[in-house]
């Protein structure tokens, strides 16, 4: 199984849980795909000190600079047009067959057609758009990672 998971406003948000969940995934060889708009290095270094666990990450801004798709601003900021951006993770995860991806922006929700789980720091819970299904994350990591393999499971086999 593979999951991905966003950074800015998932992982972010709460460091220490998706660090015990990250290493209970790799336990479980399921592999974890970190997904962010921001630069792969600072990406990288607040994984490093956080300890959280991953496979790969898919950084928005490196991919489009390396293909000369974004415009930067002098003051630091950057521009790539909304569509191709907004549309990013949906190819990421489908073209690397990720079973699940964990947002907390309906933005990309829309064009994903991997199962996306649409996530809630504050109700401390996941639910995946078009399928009705909810995931508790005020449970354990390890618990909650049972949850999400049985419901992405029972999607696969009813398919």
């Amino acid at each position: 199984m593979k999951i991905g998971i966003d950074y800015h406003g998932v992982i972010n948000r709460d460091p220490i849980f998706f660090a015990a969940f990250t290493k209970e995934a790799v336990k479980k060889r399921v592999e974890i795909f970190v997904v962010s708009g921001g630069a792969r290095k600072d990406v990288e270094a607040y994984l490093k000190e956080h300890d959280i666990s991953y496979n790969g990450i898919f950084s928005l801004l490196d991919y489009f600079s390396e293909r000369n798709m974004v415009t930067f601003y002098e003051d630091g900021s950057f521009f790539v047009e909304n569509e191709i951006w907004n549309r990013a993770k949906a190819k990421f995860c489908f073209d690397n067959k990720i079973d699940v991806h964990i947002d907390d922006s309906m933005l990309y929700g829309a064009y994903f057609q991997t199962p996306f789980c649409l996530y809630s720091p504050q109700g401390q819970n996941c639910t995946m758009i078009k399928k009705n299904i909810s995931i508790d994350f005020s449970k354990t990591p390890d618990a909650v990672l049972e949850d999400l393999i049985e419901e992405v499971s029972n999607l696969v086999q009813n398919k």
